[in-house]
C-alpha cells in the first residue's frame, strides 16, 4: 500500500539517509574512495532556511518525482561539492582540485558542467533505487536539470518560490582527502501532498457528479432567427472533409488489418460504433470511413522513423521505394501488393508496401520469416559486472565482437556495446590522440562494467521471425538483441551485422567470407 504524505513526512530524514549513503558507497565503489556522509539537521521550514545555508556559488539538481512524491524536488551541493565531486568525476590532480575548492570560480565551475551533470546523473540513480526499495508507492525520480550558480538571484530557475514552506535534511559529505563540503535535499511541501490532493479532489468530483438518470438541463429558448418549428426540417450535414476520428467506424466488408486509423496504427478489433445520438442537429452522423492501409501519409511517416542503418537492408533486399524508370525497350516492373492478411498493419509491413519489388518475393519471404535461431551468432562472450573496461577491451578485440553479454552464472543483467565502452573511456586513449594521452587518461580503463552497461536488455526468443527482430530494432532502437529461451538461457544474439550477413547470402551474385571487423578501437 502506497505510503501517505504524513508518513513520508516522517520518514523523509531516512529515506535521504538512505539514499544519500546510496550515492556515498557508489562514489566510492567507482572511483575507489572513501567516501562518507552524515546528517546535520533535518526539519521543516522555509526556502528561507535553506537560503543560509548556501550563500555562494552552488549546484542544484532538479529532480522530477512520481509516485508517492509527486513534483520536482532539489538537491543541492555547496562550492565544495561542486569541485570535488565534479573533480573526481574527470580524475583532475589532488592539488588542483584543493585549489579551485579554494578559489574557485563561475568560470571554473562552467568548465565543470558536464562533470557536475554526470554527478548528478549517479546522485538520482543512487536515490531512485533507496526509494524503490524503502518506499511503497514510488515510482521513478528523473533528473530535469543542473543549476551551477548563486540560485537566490533568480530562485524560479530551480523551481523555488519565495518564503515556501519546505522540509529538508542536510548533510556533511566528505570524499578521501578533500575538505568536507556541505548538501541537502529539499522537498517543497506541495510535492509532499500533491497526490494525496489529486485524490482527494476526484474523490470529492465523482461525489458531487451527478447520477446518469440525472433529467437534461433545459436549452435556453430559441431566438427568432433559430426558431425551427416555423422552418422545414433540414437535414444535417457534417462539416467538409472532417478529420477521421480514432472512433470513426470501419467498414467490415475488407479484413480489418488492411485499414488504419486516422493516426496511422491498425483499427482496434471489435470495437463497437459509436452510440446514436437522440438529436440529429446535436451530433451528426458519422458516415463508416474506410481507410486504405498503404496510404502515403501513415508509411510516409513510418519511413521517417526508420534508421538508416536499417532502412538500407530494406533496400538492399527489396530495392528503393520509388518505383525505378523502366529502361528503353523493357516494360517496367510490376508493383507487387500482398493480399491483407490478419498480421498486416505493422510497422514493417507499412514500410514495405511502399517498395517495389520483382514479381518474385519468395527469397524476401524466406528471409524475413527466418527465425532468429537460423539468423543468431551462437558465439557469445561474456563478462562479470565487476569486470573493468580495460578487460573488457581486450575480450572485444580478442574475439572480433563488438557486443558483451554482462551477468553471473548464465544470469543476464546487462548488455555491454562499442558506444558503451567509447563514452566512458577517455578520447585520448585513441590512436589519433595517442600522443596527447596522459595517467588521467589511463585511469578510465578501470570503470567497472557495471556502470556503464545497457539495462535492462530487451531479448527475443529463438522462434522469433526476422521481420519482427527488424521492427523491433527500428520502433526501440539498439543493434543487438540476445536470444533467450523458455528457461531465460542465452542460445545466441542477434546483430544489424548478423542482418546484413543473411542479407548478402539472400543474393546470389554476392559473397562474403569470414567476419566484418566490430572491436573497439582503443590503445590499452
Amino acid at each position: 500500500m502506497a505510503a501517505t504524505a504524513t508518513d513520508i513526512e516522517s520518514r523523509l530524514a531516512d529515506l535521504s539517509d538512505s539514499a544519500f549513503n546510496a550515492f556515498c558507497e557508489d562514489m566510492g565503489a567507482m572511483f575507489d574512495a572513501d567516501v562518507q556522509c552524515k546528517r546535520q539537521q533535518a526539519g521543516a521550514g522555509t526556502v528561507g532556511d535553506v537560503r543560509k545555508l548556501f550563500k555562494k556559488l552552488t549546484v542544484v539538481h532538479l529532480v522530477q518525482a512520481s509516485g508517492t512524491l509527486d513534483g520536482t524536488f532539489q538537491l543541492f551541493f555547496d562550492q565544495g561539492g561542486l569541485f570535488v565531486l565534479s573533480g573526481v568525476i574527470v580524475m583532475l590532480p589532488q592539488n588542483k582540485i584543493l585549489d579551485v575548492v579554494k578559489r574557485g570560480t563561475t568560470e571554473d565551475a562552467d568548465n565543470l558542467t558536464d562533470a557536475a551533470r554526470e554527478v548528478g546523473n549517479l546522485l538520482v540513480g543512487s536515490w531512485d533505487r533507496a526509494f524503490r526499495e524503502e518506499c511503497d508507492g514510488h515510482e521513478h525520480f528523473l533528473k530535469t536539470n543542473t543549476f551551477i550558480g548563486k540560485p537566490w538571484d533568480d530562485s524560479t530557475k530551480i523551481s523555488l518560490a519565495g518564503e515556501e514552506p519546505v522540509h529538508f535534511a542536510v548533510y556533511e559529505m566528505t570524499v578521501g582527502p578533500y575538505p568536507s563540503f556541505c548538501c541537502a535535499a529539499v522537498f517543497p511541501n506541495r510535492v509532499l501532498h500533491a497526490s494525496q490532493d489529486a485524490g482527494e479532489s476526484g474523490d470529492s468530483g465523482e461525489a458531487a457528479a451527478p447520477p446518469a438518470t440525472a433529467p437534461q438541463a433545459a436549452a435556453p429558448p430559441a431566438s427568432p432567427a433559430q426558431d425551427d418549428s416555423k422552418a422545414p426540417a433540414k437535414e444535417a450535414v457534417p462539416p467538409t472533409a472532417p478529420p477521421v476520428a480514432a472512433s470513426t467506424p470501419v467498414s467490415t466488408d475488407k479484413p480489418a488489418a488492411a485499414k488504419l486509423s486516422a493516426t496511422g496504427g491498425p483499427p482496434e478489433s471489435g470495437s463497437p460504433a459509436p452510440a446514436a445520438s437522440g438529436n440529429a442537429s446535436e451530433a451528426p452522423a458519422q458516415t463508416p470511413v474506410e481507410t486504405n492501409a498503404s496510404a502515403p501519409a501513415p508509411v510516409a511517416a513510418a519511413q521517417a522513423a526508420i534508421p538508416e542503418d536499417i532502412q538500407s537492408v530494406v533496400e538492399t533486399v527489396v530495392g528503393p521505394s520509388a518505383p525505378p524508370k523502366a529502361a528503353p525497350g523493357l516494360p517496367p516492373r510490376p508493383r507487387v501488393d500482398a493480399a491483407p492478411t490478419e498480421q498486416s498493419g505493422s510497422l514493417l509491413d507499412q514500410v514495405l508496401a511502399d517498395y517495389t519489388v520483382g514479381p518474385d518475393t519468395s527469397v524476401l519471404t524466406d528471409l524475413l520469416n527466418k527465425p532468429a535461431k537460423a539468423v543468431m551468432s551462437p558465439e557469445v562472450i561474456w563478462c562479470n559486472p565487476e569486470t573493468t573496461v580495460q578487460d573488457v577491451i581486450g575480450l572485444m578485440q580478442q574475439h572480433s565482437v563488438g557486443y558483451v553479454l554482462v551477468g553471473r552464472d548464465g544470469a543476464l543483467e546487462g548488455l555491454l556495446s562499442n558506444s558503451n565502452i567509447q563514452s566512458a573511456v577517455s578520447p585520448y586513449l585513441r590512436p589519433a590522440f595517442a600522443k596527447w594521452r596522459r595517467p588521467e587518461d589511463d585511469a578510465t580503463l578501470g570503470i567497472k562494467v557495471k556502470w556503464i552497461m545497457s539495462r535492462p536488455v530487451r531479448t527475443v526468443k529463438p522462434e522469433t521471425p526476422l521481420a519482427t527482430i527488424i521492427e523491433g530494432m527500428c520502433r526501440y532502437g539498439g543493434r543487438c538483441l540476445p536470444v533467450v529461451d523458455a528457461q531465460s538461457k542465452v542460445q545466441g544474439i542477434v546483430t544489424v551485422f548478423d542482418i546484413l550477413l543473411r542479407v548478402l547470402e539472400a543474393d546470389q551474385s554476392l559473397s562474403w567470407k569470414g567476419k566484418p571487423p566490430q572491436a573497439v578501437l582503443v590503445l590499452v
